[in-house]
């Protein structure tokens, strides 16, 4: 019986919430106010500007054609590309004609020149053999009765001619370029036999000798014909042109080590062919 009643009211309450309960949707609420407008963002900027300063600035209008638009953009640079090959060498161009003579140059070396040569051992007792054509002549005035003049006297029925010949190896300037080779020669009738040699002295300034191992001495010495340690001194072919003072001669003599700078025998020789001025009184 009491069984019969819990049956009963458990239908009664499975009927009440199959009535009461629906699975519909309800109706939508009411909408609710717009929210606020946010703050306007920041102008972007241009491509073209690329030091974002926001001025069309001159060096940013690649094309150059006044404008400032896209078609000055540029992406960042690419990769190199590979090295191409190597073309071919081109066709050796014509020589260039000879430049001309540097103005006053052709002044210094129109009177000649002296040959030394010079054979013997350096100091550190390798042999050599050296030989330099000394051929310019300075050209003002107070300097021509010592390095290229010709002074006559008659002695008699001869005439006595002094020479003095300087000549250096490279354009003179009195404090760099003093190298010179320098002959003093005193000379009765030459040319004509009997030739009478009076006196003679060569001198080499401040010469350096460089052999081809790029070692170097110094020559800087005067040697007398009969001067100490001088021996064998022997002028030659002597030959003068009173009509253009032109003057041609060969010589050679020896010098004993103790008398030039080689420390060792030296033998010089060489030839002169200069034309000599002679002061008008």
């Amino acid at each position: 019986m009491k069984l019969n009643r819990l049956f009963s009211a458990a239908i009664v309450i499975l009927t009440l919430c199959s009535v009461s309960c629906s699975t519909e949707d309800g109706l939508d609420g009411v909408k609710g106010d717009p929210g606020t407008i946010g703050e306007t963002g920041a102008t972007g900027i241009n491509c073209w500007d690329t030091n974002s300063n926001g001025a069309n600035d001159d060096n940013e209008d690649i094309n150059q054609d006044g404008e400032f638009n896209a078609f000055d953009c540029r992406g960042m640079d690419g990769a190199d590309g590979a090295n191409g090959v190597d073309g071919e060498n081109g066709t050796n161009g014509n020589n260039g004609e000879n430049g001309v003579d540097g103005v006053g140059l052709e002044d210094m070396i129109k009177f000649g020149f002296i040959e030394v040569e010079l054979q013997g051992t350096r100091p550190d007792g390798d042999a050599f053999t050296d030989n330099q054509i000394f051929r310019y002549t300075p050209v003002d005035g107070d300097d021509i009765d010592t390095y290229n003049s010709v002074v006559s006297n008659n002695q008699g029925n001869d005439i006595v001619y002094q020479f003095e010949l300087r000549r250096f190896l490279s354009t003179p300037d009195e404090v760099y370029q003093i190298a010179f080779a320098d002959i003093s020669l005193s000379i009765t009738k030459p040319g004509q036999l009997p030739l009478v040699f009076n006196q003679a002295s060569v001198q080499i300034n401040n010469y350096a000798v460089i052999g081809n191992d790029n070692k170097y001495f110094v020559l800087d010495d005067q040697y007398e014909d009969n001067g100490a340690g001088v021996t064998d001194f022997v002028l030659s072919d002597v030959s003068f042109d009173t009509v253009t003072n032109n003057l041609q001669f060969s010589y050679s003599f020896t010098v004993d080590a103790a008398n030039n700078d080689s420390n060792n025998e030296l033998n010089i020789s060489g030839n002169v062919d200069v034309f000599v001025l002679e002061l008008i009184n």
